[in-house]
């Protein structure tokens, strides 16, 4: 969107704007990937997806069992997400 007060040299600043934040966007999205890249060399599990109680009659409504390596149950999506975030910061 344009505004009469504008130039063109306001567009192109604000265009080059949004593409440093586009990179360091993925920048930091590839960090978070190369980490658990890393991790999972090194046999640690990330715990990086589950499945909840309608696919597996072993666990209650809630619980969240890692399909990752670990296998590990979760009580809930908050214990889920605080392991992901452990296993990241190792």
């Amino acid at each position: 969107m344009s505004y009469p007060d504008e130039t063109s040299a306001d567009e192109l600043q604000a265009i080059r704007e949004q593409r440093l934040d586009v990179d360091l966007e993925m920048a930091a999205m590839t960090a978070v990937g190369d980490r658990i890249a890393e991790l999972r060399r090194a046999g640690i599990c990330t715990h990086g997806s589950t499945q909840g109680h309608r696919a597996d009659p072993d666990l209650r409504p809630g619980q969240l069992r890692c399909t990752d390596t670990c296998k590990r149950v979760f009580a809930s999506d908050e214990e889920w997400h605080a392991a992901m975030d452990a296993a990241l910061d190792m």
